[in-house]
């Protein structure tokens, strides 16, 4: 009698082995908001030269508060760095943010040493962002602090050829140097001295920043601005343009 063979049993699919977990860096990020006492004839005022001092500083306030609001909402610890003490103004910035005067000097010596604050005070990654760019959100600055895990330096660009927003992830980056501030090759200096450093950085999509009343309508023409600031824009340009 032949006996039945079984089947041979087809050797077992091994699973695949794990893949590593790669680890990306934890940041714990600070938020510093660089802005002005809303005073006028102190803010904007190539944008009174289109509305006057007066609706340049109403639009200049309503751009501060949404500014301090998308930092607070972001989730990480806020400071307002003013270019001039607040005491005395009829102005007084929300609960919960911190304020500090800027240091002296240019720009970048005044970026410069409200990083080295907040790295002194114990931050893993900060995000200075300007007052007057409605685009710049809370999403947009965990964008930015999630950014410096991957990269030392993250520029937000502005349209006109500056920048809106900058993040550090270590102090010591000496970035600010030797660049022409308020001008239409800040990006391009500060892109040249990074890659002089040997520095790495990204980038994200440029902003309008608002300087000038053809800004301002600019923004205004923007279907991205967001319903509420937009009527309040509005309701401010309204007022200082009466239609005849």
């Amino acid at each position: 009698m032949h006996r039945d063979v079984p089947a041979p049993v087809p050797p077992r699919r091994q699973p695949a082995p794990p893949r590593p977990l790669v680890r990306r860096r934890a940041v714990r990020a600070e938020v510093v908001v660089f802005g002005r006492v809303p005073e006028v004839g102190r803010v904007k005022t190539r944008l009174a030269l289109a509305i006057g001092g007066r609706a340049a500083a109403a639009a200049y306030r309503v751009l501060l508060e949404r500014a301090l609001a998308e930092a607070a909402a972001s989730g990480f610890p806020v400071t307002l760095a003013l270019a001039e003490p607040a005491a005395g103004a009829a102005w007084a910035p929300p609960p919960g943010v911190e304020v500090e005067v800027q240091a002296a000097g240019d720009l970048g010596a005044r970026m410069a040493a409200a990083f080295a604050a907040r790295f002194a005070a114990g931050a893993r990654a900060v995000v200075l962002v300007g007052s007057d760019a409605p685009r710049i959100d809370a999403a947009t600055i965990r964008g930015a602090a999630a950014a410096c895990g991957r990269v030392p330096v993250v520029l937000g660009p502005a349209l006109d050829g500056g920048y809106v927003l900058v993040a550090q992830r270590s102090p010591g980056v000496a970035m600010f140097a030797d660049v022409p501030w308020s001008s239409a090759d800040t990006l391009a200096a500060t892109r040249a001295r990074l890659a002089r450093l040997g520095v790495d950085h990204e980038e994200l999509d440029a902003v309008r920043d608002i300087d000038t009343g053809d800004d301002l309508d600019a923004a205004l023409a923007d279907p991205a601005l967001p319903g509420d600031l937009r009527r309040r824009l509005e309701a401010i340009v309204a007022a200082a343009r009466p239609r005849r």
